[in-house]
């Protein structure tokens, strides 16, 4: 299991890029494969990778699609993937390589936040709309990965 983590300031000041990175640290077991963040003013996202799947292989996070303003991080095994190869006019060449954030992220931008709905697997994702300044999490449906946040 990889590990996201993050920070949104609801006071708008800036997430300090040190604290991202001492979340990343205290979850060094999660993380062998490398840790990055995206941080955006007052939103900062981790990501610390674990590679379990062959899929995981060219995975790395945070994702950012500037196209659609979009950063994701997600702790992920989908196992749906060629129904929704299938959904999302993904070609089976280009399947075979995907990770399943990139997943998660095309099937976000095909349906929103009912993206959830059409996956299946153990996953725990965090997408961060750039323009809209919204946050979303998301989960599996049977609680498999953990969603964690505190408001305070």
């Amino acid at each position: 299991m990889s590990a996201i983590y993050g920070i949104w300031r609801f006071d708008g000041a800036p997430v300090d890029p040190h604290d991202i990175d001492h979340m990343g640290a205290t979850m060094a077991h999660r993380t062998s494969d490398g840790r990055d963040r995206f941080i955006d003013g007052s939103i900062g996202l981790g990501h610390g990778l674990l590679r379990e799947t062959r899929e995981d292989a060219a995975d790395a996070q945070p994702l950012y699609d500037r196209d659609a303003a979009l950063v994701l991080v997600a702790d992920a095994r989908i196992d749906n993937r060629d129904s929704l190869a299938d959904l999302l006019a993904i070609d089976p060449d280009t399947l075979a390589t995907l990770p399943d954030s990139a997943l998660i992220l095309r099937a976000y931008r095909q349906w929103g936040e009912a993206c959830a709905a059409h996956l299946l697997g153990d996953f725990a994702f965090a997408l961060w709309d750039v323009r809209a300044r919204k946050l979303v999490l998301g989960r599996d449906h049977m609680g498999q990965r953990y969603v964690h946040y505190h408001q305070g």
